[in-house]
């Protein structure tokens, strides 16, 4: 079988450890796993420059990806590729920040990456080639991180250096769940949890702002049906944007939305031409998750989370995975082979469809298949969408 381009997977929000670098009790410095730490008050980024810790006593950097997604994906591919390639490894990256810098990191680690395998691959034959392209696997904003690298840091040259990308569940034009997550009484975003250290955490990481839904009818008048622009600080709760002037002043609010707005058009945008033959994309369907929640301006503007509609008007795709809706994850402009429909199994039960998806048995497969080491590597290809 022919060999393929070293392997980076990307994880998505949520998906590593955050550890404080600069603890004195080492006992206390892992700050998140996703499931059985999640210490909010300790993940405030500050509100003059969000690269860095509200808590000037902590160094947060990322420690390791979350093993309860994402370990069996990687162990498949490495267990597959290990007699042709194997060279596959995790970017692990802060997820409260801006996807900008984390595509920046991506691209050192990438270089960083390509080294290793060439030092290996000489060891093995001194006429080896030196490998010059990776492939990407992304997971949910993982696959933001992956764009942003791919069109705005690599542009023209991105072919050159990326061989295929495959994005898992990525909301190219955002979630819903983002916006709730903002809001008083937020829960689902972190999970069952309603707690104002966990909002007041979220209000302050651009990675949460970069995920609004840019789809035209996400957020719309709860009267006229109208759509409202998730982008404008008048579109929010009074409540919420009084708190955040008196938290934050009067800027950061409208701020953060606008920096969110400027990267969400370029992650919106339907691949480049050049490399639609190489990006493959998986999302998720026949789950109930939410397409469009209506805003009682007269209130207040009260988002109605509790009058929410999952169905969407103008398509014959149901739902999406529970957190991304198909009509964020879905990519029209890509062949149709390259696109995959992945509907909900019985272990999702736990985990969620959203987040499970790296572990469903039939995705790894598909992986594989367009990895080309799996035994029926065409078998991606018989049912186009």
């Amino acid at each position: 079988m022919p060999s393929v381009s070293p392997v980076i997977v990307v994880h998505g929000i949520q998906g590593s450890w955050l550890k404080d670098q600069y603890p004195v009790d080492y006992q206390n410095s892992i700050l998140w796993t996703g499931i059985m730490k999640k210490n909010f008050r300790a993940l405030h980024l500050h509100p003059l420059d969000s690269t860095v810790d509200a808590d000037v006593t902590r160094l947060t950097m990322p420690h390791q990806a979350v093993p309860l997604i994402y370990e069996s994906l990687v162990d498949e591919i490495r267990e597959e590729l290990e007699d042709v390639h194997p060279y596959v490894y995790v970017f692990t990256y802060d997820w409260r920040k801006d996807n900008r810098l984390a595509a920046e990191e991506l691209g050192v680690f990438a270089d960083r990456v390509l080294e290793i395998a060439a030092v290996h691959e000489k060891a093995k034959n001194p006429r080896a080639r030196k490998p010059s392209r990776i492939t990407l696997i992304g997971h949910s904003m993982g696959g933001l991180v992956i764009k942003w690298y791919a069109t705005k840091v690599l542009g023209v040259s991105a072919g050159k250096r990326i061989d295929r990308i495959i994005t898992i569940a990525t909301p190219y034009r955002g979630s819903l769940k983002a916006v709730e997550a903002l809001l008083p009484g937020a829960r689902n975003l972190f999970g069952i949890e309603n707690q104002k250290s966990m909002r007041h955490a979220a209000r302050t990481m651009p990675g949460i702002y970069q995920l609004l839904p840019t789809w035209s009818k996400a957020v719309v008048g709860r009267r006229d049906g109208k759509p409202m622009n998730i982008f404008d600080v008048k579109t929010w709760q009074t409540s919420l944007t009084s708190a955040m002037r008196d938290r934050y002043g009067s800027a950061f609010f409208s701020k953060m939305l606008g920096d969110a707005r400027a990267f969400s058009a370029s992650a919106q945008r339907p691949w480049p031409e050049s490399l639609r033959k190489r990006v493959f994309t998986a999302c998720g369907v026949d789950t109930e998750t939410w397409w469009q929640v209506p805003v009682d301006r007269q209130s207040g503007n009260f988002f109605h989370f509790d009058e929410v509609r999952t169905d969407h008007e103008h398509s014959d795709l149901n739902g999406g995975d529970g957190t991304v809706h198909c009509v964020s994850s879905l990519r029209d402009e890509l062949p149709a082979r390259n696109r995959r429909l992945d509907r909900k199994e019985f272990k999702d039960a736990i985990a969620g469809h959203h987040a499970n998806m790296p572990n469903h048995g039939s995705v790894q497969d598909w992986v594989l298949d367009i990895l080309k080491v799996h035994p029926h590597a065409d078998a991606a290809f018989d049912s186009p969408l």
